[in-house]
């Protein structure tokens, strides 16, 4: 039995643990979202136009994450036996996953860490697959790895405040998520990060025990999602590098900004008349009955304003770095009014297709491990069949390249020629596992009504040659 007071002392270090991790989070969800905290004058807010809330900045931060979670689209599983990937994509399906994958995939980017958290619904019968975000202000989720073996989970945590009840908003919860066992903890209500107390469900046991029937450990139910993976504990957002060249571009449209309101215009002189009369506008005159010379005369002229394409160029300089340094393709931040043709727009997604490769290998197996305990969670308390645990479980992805529709098709004629599947060409062309089967469906009932056909033409045929 563990001392309370060494008890209590871990769930402390818990909940405070990593605060500069969590502090990078949450810059890297503001500058996401466009908070950037740039600084104004009274004067540009006015004739931009903000509220007193209001930030301003042009923000590029999300395209190096959006480009590339729009190309890690997860359209099935695969398994060597056709029943078992049935039901594994029927898992899927009924998770929304087409929804959820969004979510983790653009959190993973962002942040540098997402999860899954799987679980078992009684009521349901089947596994449930839930995003969740890393911790964050004391919320969110984090997993903690054996010191021995870096790639072992040892426990993961779920912190959150209650949204409902007494004390809501205020009062915390704790779930740790032990291999064999689920703690639940609730925090003293008077202290934000109070005393520690168990928190019993009605009708379960504390701890809630996490077991096979013949008592060995189920694992624990979390799936971590780490970008740009490279043997740490935590992954690296997408976002890291971009921070300190949005500031940059911040500040040059800042300056561009205030060279425009006031030296961009041309600014009118005259000298020997009063101009308090002049107004100058669109179409209008400027006149003086003076001569333009003698003790008498009066001179008009103009200061012109500055040219203001260096401090543009400055500002798409930075543009064009971001995009370097992200290996993102230049035609997203759209800087040149040139549509780039077919070609040259395929050869600029190279570097991000080959990112986005990169991160469906590591994310398609954090996918897998997320349905291979799905498979032991169905197996415990499903329905059945028993599906076979060894059975390896690889995620199918769309492709990630740029599409030429006719070049595809023609190498899919050049296929099915070859012999090649029919069912392996339409997931070469991106359909998905449910559209597959439905494809496949479709082709046995039309060839089962042709056959039908046939055997009516011939039993016809055979029935007028029998006749006298």
């Amino acid at each position: 039995m563990v001392r309370t007071d060494v008890k209590l002392s871990f769930l402390q270090w818990l909940a405070s643990e990593d605060a500069e991790r969590q502090d990078e989070i949450r810059q890297f969800r503001e500058y996401y979202e466009g908070d950037h905290d740039v600084m104004l004058s009274e004067r540009q807010r006015r004739y931009l136009e903000l509220g007193p809330e209001q930030e301003f900045c042009g923000n590029y931060c999300p395209i190096p994450v959006d480009s590339l979670a729009e190309k890690l689209v997860v359209t099935g599983c695969k398994t060597p036996d056709d029943t078992q990937t049935t039901i594994l994509n029927q898992w899927l399906t009924s998770n929304f996953i087409d929804g959820i994958q969004g979510i983790v995939h653009t959190a993973a980017l962002r942040d540098g860490d997402a999860y899954v958290m799987i679980s078992w619904d009684d009521t349901l019968q089947r596994p449930v697959l839930t995003e969740e975000m890393a911790c964050c202000d004391g919320e969110g989720v984090k997993v903690h790895y054996s010191e021995e073996n870096r790639k072992q989970v040892a426990f993961a945590t779920k912190r959150w405040r209650t949204k409902q009840g007494e004390a809501a908003g205020y009062k915390r919860r704790l779930n740790i998520y032990y291999p064999d066992r689920i703690e639940k903890y609730v925090s003293n209500q008077e202290v934000s990060e109070g005393e520690w107390l168990p928190y019993q469900e009605p009708g379960q046991p504390w701890p809630l025990p996490w077991l096979r029937r013949d008592g060995t450990p189920l694992g624990v139910p979390i799936a971590h999602f780490r970008n740009k993976e490279q043997g740490y504990c935590h992954g690296e957002s997408e976002i890291a590098t971009v921070i300190p060249l949005q500031n940059a571009f911040n500040k040059s449209l800042i300056d561009l900004l205030a060279a425009a309101d006031t030296t961009a215009f041309r600014v009118y002189w005259m000298v020997g008349d009063n101009p308090s009369n002049i107004k100058v506008s669109p179409g209008s005159w400027i006149y003086t009955t003076r001569p333009p010379s003698g003790d008498n005369g009066a001179a008009i002229g103009h200061i012109p304003g500055e040219d203001l394409s260096p401090l543009i160029a400055l500002k798409d300089s930075v543009a064009m770095e971001i995009a370097r340094t992200t290996r993102t393709p230049l035609s997203y931040f759209q800087i040149s009014g040139h549509v780039a043709s077919s070609e040259t727009l395929k050869e600029q997604e190279a570097p991000l297709v080959a990112k986005a490769k990169k991160r469906q290998v590591y994310f398609g197996n954090t996918w897998e491990s997320a349905l291979r305990l799905a498979r032991v969670l169905w197996n415990e308390f499903g329905p059945g069949p028993t599906l076979d645990e060894l059975q390896p479980v690889e995620m199918i992805w769309a492709s990630p390249e740029v599409r030429n529709v006719k070049e595809d098709l023609e190498a899919a004629t050049m296929k099915q020629a070859l012999g090649v599947p029919k069912k392996q060409i339409w997931a070469e062309l991106g359909y998905t596992e449910a559209q597959i089967e439905e494809f496949a469906q479709k082709a046995q009932e039309e060839q089962m009504q042709q056959g039908n056909i046939g055997d009516m033409l011939l039993r016809s045929f055979e029935r007028g040659q029998t006749q006298p």
